[in-house]
């Protein structure tokens, strides 16, 4: 055999298809559908796709995202409430492969209330913070905040540690979550007035340029939008408008544009649609420069990206899914060329996580490092026409959402007028019939349920918190002067219970909230009534007639019924109504569900129903499968529910429910 040689082309030896001929197999093998119709598919998320695309289908060059390594950081989220403890997390999470951490350290105030609670680390003072970060190599790994509008006070304890053990401020790389407007729409209330919180903003931003240039203290928190039900077109949409709003308000107040820009993180939620997070982030960045490009900044700034697994998506039963549910996101975060990532542990909807499952989502990202080479390509989805086309659609969606908002007078308007909230609720619920129907499918929630599932409900996911500790120290603080304030006082023994009276001026509640939830947690609250119900309800399929229909209608039946925690008995099959009927003597069901097919149904129906209404005790009579025709006639007969695939599955659950004294009308 004749070596190649070295010019030999291997894709010459293949003829070009040309995308007509492609067209013509689609709609052979469709019967002559057309795939534009029957093949759309419809996403969830504001945006429609086709099952494929060709370079025909661009009249325009992809956007170059990037020409670097595709290297992020592995990013591990601390919430351990004692600062020592947290501490040794933090380092433990460093030596298991983490080259980020990211601390917890948000205040909640009770308007008209002294003090206040801090969720996360309990850290008090400057004492507590040093203790916090002991041992951590601050030039290796990068440090973030979850600090929200305590962010000033987080920054000039950060420096003043710097001080205080003779580091190199300029060395310093993190980021601090300050957004006010995050802030509003999550709690309903503005930590202050608008004037003052640009103010402070402004004087954030200088001082991070002189001391910390690494620190990026403005953040863009979409992950809020997401958790109540947003689509990916408002996450990005809403992010587009907050970065634009902190461009137009701090360069009136003087900032040059670079150096705004330069302080602006994003912060998203990575769901589990594969390709379209994928294109969500590349989308993120293309959009951002269009606006950059507005503010006339310059070239060499690119929208910093950090992606975080998503809240929604996850599940209390068959926990261990979670698993897979993040691995897929890590995967679209780290395609997309995020700069940080964070997957949070798969236990955490139901407890705080222990060592194992915090090794285990620090260990996937290593995973795609180290095994997957994800690292090693920049920009690995460019030149996927598909990608590329779902970027485009993205960006050109999500920039129309972005303009909405504009209209609305910017983001702050927006969310004041209840116009943000009302886009997210109309999400929300389509997501939530899309779940009811099964049209979202979680595993081991409203599709495949571990009967055998131990429950996890019992622990509760909490947020750690800790009040708010006052000294007898006094400070004044320079609203004009807010950071050299703030470290003085740090250093002269002020803690946070004294400082953040100035922090904080809290506004009446005049904005409806959005709030975060689960998506699977509607059919979750079905299993566990079910569990703390007296006893369990029992199902009893009734498998009769046609083997085949027989048998694909009764699996459907026990995957129909153990979404809400039934003990579902499901034998192979019976030869008569006469042996079915023994059955349910003998088994004493709450609840039987003749499997069959259409056809049979007609005499099976009568003969059934008929033996049933002689029954001392009468069980409920569901018929799996739709005969639109004959409903009413098997209403008629005796036949209490259908189901089928288009049934609303978590409506007629809570019914069954209802019916079986799980719950009352009023729940």
């Amino acid at each position: 055999m004749t070596a190649m040689s070295k010019d030999h082309k291997l894709f010459t030896e293949f003829p070009a298809i040309s995308k007509e001929e492609w067209e013509k197999v689609v709609a052979k093998d469709l019967k002559g559908a057309d795939y534009k119709k029957k093949l759309r598919w419809q996403t969830g998320e504001d945006v429609e796709a086709l099952p494929f695309y060709r370079k025909e289908d661009f009249d325009y060059s992809p956007f170059p995202l990037s020409t670097q390594k595709n290297d992020w950081e592995i990013r591990e989220r601390i919430t351990e409430q004692d600062v020592g403890k947290a501490n040794e997390m933090a380092l433990q999470a460093i030596e298991g492969g983490a080259t980020a951490l990211e601390f917890t350290l948000n205040i909640r105030q009770t308007q008209g209330a002294l003090g206040g609670d801090i969720h996360g680390t309990a850290v008090q003072n400057q004492d507590t913070f040093a203790r916090l970060v002991d041992g951590i190599d601050l030039s290796k790994t990068t440090l973030h905040f979850r600090s929200g509008v305590v962010s000033p006070l987080v920054l000039a304890m950060l420096h003043n540690e710097c001080e205080n053990k003779d580091i190199d401020s300029s060395a310093i790389k993190g980021s601090l979550l300050y957004d006010p407007y995050a802030f509003v729409i999550s709690n309903g209330q503005l930590p202050k007035e608008e004037a003052a919180f640009v103010d402070e903003a402004h004087q954030m931003i200088a001082f991070s340029e002189e001391h910390l240039p690494n620190i990026k203290c403005l953040g863009v928190n979409a992950r809020p939008y997401h958790n109540a039900g947003g689509t990916i077109v408002q996450e990005l949409g809403y992010a587009l408008a907050t970065g634009s709003e902190y461009l137009a308000t701090l360069s009136k107040s003087g900032l040059n544009t670079d150096a705004i820009a330069s302080a602006i993180h994003f912060n998203f939620s990575i769901g589990s649609n594969y390709f379209l997070e994928i294109a969500k982030f590349r989308a993120a960045r293309k959009c951002w420069r269009s606006i950059l490009d507005a503010y006339e900044v310059d070239d060499h700034h690119r929208a910093y990206l950090h992606g975080s697994s998503s809240a929604w998506n996850k599940t209390m039963y068959d926990p261990y899914v979670n698993m897979l549910r993040t691995t897929t996101e890590g995967m679209s975060a780290a395609i997309a060329g995020c700069d940080s990532i964070t997957l949070h542990p798969f236990d955490k909807p139901f407890g705080q996580p222990d060592d194992f499952s915090r090794r285990i989502a620090r260990n996937t990202q290593i995973v795609l490092k180290e095994e997957a080479y994800f690292d090693k390509v920049a920009d690995p989805s460019a030149g996927s026409y598909y990608i590329e086309k779902l970027t485009d659609k993205i960006a050109e969606a999500a920039w129309k959402c972005f303009q909405e908002v504009e209209k609305q007078g910017g983001i702050l308007k927006a969310i004041r007028g209840g116009y943000v909230q009302s886009a997210i609720e109309e999400s929300r619920k389509e997501r939530d019939q899309a779940i009811a129907t099964r049209g979202r499918i979680f595993v081991g929630i409203n599709q495949y349920p571990n009967v055998n599932d131990e429950s996890t409900h019992n622990q509760q996911s909490t947020q750690p918190t800790a009040s708010l500790k006052k000294t007898d120290n006094s400070a004044y603080i320079d609203s004009a002067k807010l950071m050299g304030s703030l470290k003085k006082a740090l250093k002269n023994g002020c803690s946070l219970g004294d400082l953040v009276p100035a922090l904080f001026d809290l506004k009446k509640y005049d904005v409806r909230p959005i709030r975060p939830y689960r998506g699977p947690q509607a059919f979750e609250a079905l299993r566990q009534a079910t569990e703390n119900h007296s006893s369990t309800p029992k199902v009893l399929t009734l498998p009769l007639g046609n083997k085949k229909m027989r048998k694909a209608r009764s699996a459907f039946a026990v995957n129909f019924f153990g979404c809400a925690g039934y003990e579902v008995e499901d034998p192979i099959g019976f030869e008569a109504v006469d042996e079915a009927v023994k059955n349910i003597k003998k088994q004493k069901p709450d609840i039987v569900v003749l499997c069959s097919s259409d056809e049979e149904y007609e005499k099976l129906v009568p003969a059934l129903c008929d033996k049933i209404d002689q029954l001392a005790e009468k069980p409920i009579v569901v018929l799996t499968g739709d005969p639109k025709e004959h409903i009413e006639e098997y209403r008629a007969t005796g036949i209490d529910e259908f189901i089928h695939s288009k049934s609303n599955v978590l409506e007629i659950l809570q019914n069954f429910h209802q019916k079986l004294g799980i719950i009352n009308n009023d729940e």
